[in-house]
């Protein structure tokens, strides 16, 4: 093993990688159909797949990068990035759209991330 070998290893994408995206995107129509308020439910819907996508393009940028402190730098800033937009996104439907649509907007954006947290849980390396 050399001193220069990466850290971190690329994890295969799988659908399991992206099992939150998935389960909003399919739930969609069942919830529709039930009565849930559309306005927050695809707001926070698209919200969650724009801000997975950039995720993704920031975890290729910080794993390209050789600097630690550029991976800490743009990690941590997506994640306070991510939580200030979520938090924004549930205020504006809530104002905009009503109550309703604001908690339709806060149950999407809690499941979709309590499911994107278990399937890092699951996928992620093991140490021996």
């Amino acid at each position: 093993m050399s001193l220069s070998a990466p850290t971190t290893a690329e994890r295969p994408v799988t659908l399991l990688s992206y099992l939150d995206v998935v389960l909003i995107a399919l739930a969609a129509p069942i919830m529709l159909l039930i009565g849930v308020p559309a306005a927050g439910y695809l707001i926070a819907t698209a919200v969650w797949i724009v801000l997975r996508a950039i995720g993704v393009a920031v975890e290729r940028y910080a794993a390209a990068s050789g600097d630690a402190g550029k991976q800490i730098s743009a990690r941590l800033g997506y994640m306070l990035g991510r939580l200030f937009v979520l938090a924004l996104t549930v205020v504006l439907v809530r104002n905009g759209s009503g109550k309703d649509d604001g908690l339709a907007a806060l149950v999407v954006i809690v499941f979709a991330f309590t499911a994107q947290m278990a399937t890092l849980a699951m996928t992620a390396p093991r140490s021996r």
